[in-house]
């Protein structure tokens, strides 16, 4: 039976051009991602669909576009492939292939970091899907977990490179490709990004690094407030894991080369630092579980993880606005430690589980909650009793609040402030790039 259409969005059973719609997969920035059927090809795809309001901006369809046909220009084993791409019914979409299983940033949330021969095997799979991006001449610069998919088959586990809705290809027009902030994500961006760097390979490289780590101990190696976050990227020591053994030492090799704090020490490319995981996997037994080490005293630390969809965001970010540099603290001044929380878990959430920049999370979970109030939103079903944002059986967020979400979350990215000037606060035109599909037999 169909349900109706979400704030302009379809609903179940129907269509957009040759595409019926199946149900919801997951929620981005700026629109949705459904499974579909192709009523053509009688085939199932991952669509997704771009917001209503968002649509008609020149530069967000030119920069969607271009999304759509650098990953279709892709012909690799380990990037997910774009089937088609286009406008109908006044609605803009992707369809790519359908890849059953979820990302690896709700895998990491879910289960912890995989055994360590698996977290390498994953991150080499990636390797090779980005390493042929480069070689087309493209560069992704925004390699995290939420933008892995991964397949499981039996034993096997397969990982694709997702989401290019930021990636420039050589040549390119920059008044497409960058609005003159940092593309990416804070947490797994190069340490030049961060003060005004040229991204290219050896960016992608760099968050390839940062990938293996998260993959190894379930957590970005970094965390903190976005000004402390860059200073960690600049001169904190590399991330390293307590040696038990030949393989934790290969390892930390791999991650100091990997990530090296200037470019020309680092991997001369995605295959090279593929080949040296592939190297350990050959060579090294592997333990049944690593650990990360002490920074200062070289020890074993705490294995801890992220609870739940709160992640390792801080509580407090700072957003510099255009026209004038007038700061902005997205805090709620004077409110309650359950009303500070909860703006942090639901920012931490659409960063993570929705692809969210950090800025426009904050501002849509600060406006959330100052609009209904905690014990309202609670009640709506937005927050669950750890005053953490609630999740459907697939993992995405709740269907219930998925109009207020992309209604406040659009307001923070594209609200005029100071003298009619464009908000700052996002670092990117934001697109759908979560999948979130839910794992089990179809």
């Amino acid at each position: 039976m169909s349900t109706p259409p979400t704030d302009g969005f379809p609903g179940p059973g129907e269509r957009i051009g040759q595409y019926e719609i199946v149900r919801r997969l997951g929620l981005g920035g700026m629109g949705v991602v459904f499974e579909a059927v192709d009523t053509v090809l009688r085939r199932r795809v991952a669509l997704k669909v771009i917001a209503p309001y968002v649509a008609d901006d020149p530069a967000f369809r030119a920069r969607f576009t271009q999304e759509a046909q650098a990953q279709a220009s892709l012909d690799s084993s380990h990037v997910v492939p774009v089937f088609a791409h286009g406008e109908a019914d006044g609605a803009l979409y992707i369809a790519s292939q359908l890849i059953p299983g979820g990302d690896l940033g709700a895998m990491l949330r879910a289960s912890g970091a995989p055994p360590p021969r698996t977290a390498l095997d994953l991150v080499a799979q990636v390797a090779t899907g980005l390493g042929d991006a480069h070689a087309t001449g493209l560069v992704h610069r925004d390699v995290k977990p939420a933008n892995v998919l991964v397949r499981t088959r039996g034993e096997e586990v397969s990982a694709y490179l997702t989401d290019f809705g930021i990636a420039r290809r050589t040549g390119v027009d920059p008044a497409l490709a960058s609005d003159g902030c940092a593309d990416g994500t804070p947490g797994y961006l190069a340490p030049e990004l961060h003060t005004g760097g040229t991204p290219g390979p050896s960016t992608d490289v760099y968050s390839l690094g940062c990938l293996l780590w998260a993959a190894l101990v379930g957590r970005a190696p970094y965390a903190g407030a976005p000004d402390r976050l860059a200073g960690a990227h600049r001169s904190a020591p590399v991330p390293q894991l307590a040696v038990g053994g030949p393989f934790e030492q290969q390892v930390n090799a791999i991650l100091c080369r990997a990530m090296a704090k200037s470019p020309r020490d680092r991997y001369p490319s995605a295959h090279a630092l593929r080949d040296d995981l592939r190297r350990v996997l050959r060579d090294c037994p592997a333990p049944p579980r690593v650990q990360a080490a002490d920074p200062e005293e070289g020890r074993p630390a705490g294995r801890t993880r992220p609870r739940g969809l709160a992640g390792v965001l801080a509580s407090t970010f700072v957003v510099l606005l255009a026209g004038g540099g007038i700061g902005l603290a997205l805090t709620l001044r004077g409110d309650s430690t359950d009303e500070q929380r909860a703006v942090t878990n639901i920012a931490a959430a659409l960063v993570e589980d929705a692809d969210f920049e950090e800025p426009e999370a904050e501002c849509t979970a600060r406006r959330l909650v100052e609009r209904s109030g905690v014990q309202a939103l609670r009640e709506q079903g937005l927050l669950d009793g750890d005053l953490e944002l609630t999740a459907d059986s697939g993992g995405s967020i709740d269907p219930r609040v998925l109009a207020d979400v992309i209604s406040v979350g659009a307001s923070c990215v594209f609200e005029k402030v100071g003298g009619g000037q464009p908000s700052a606060t996002r670092t990117r035109p934001a697109t759908v790039a979560t999948y979130n599909v839910p794992s089990g037999p179809r």
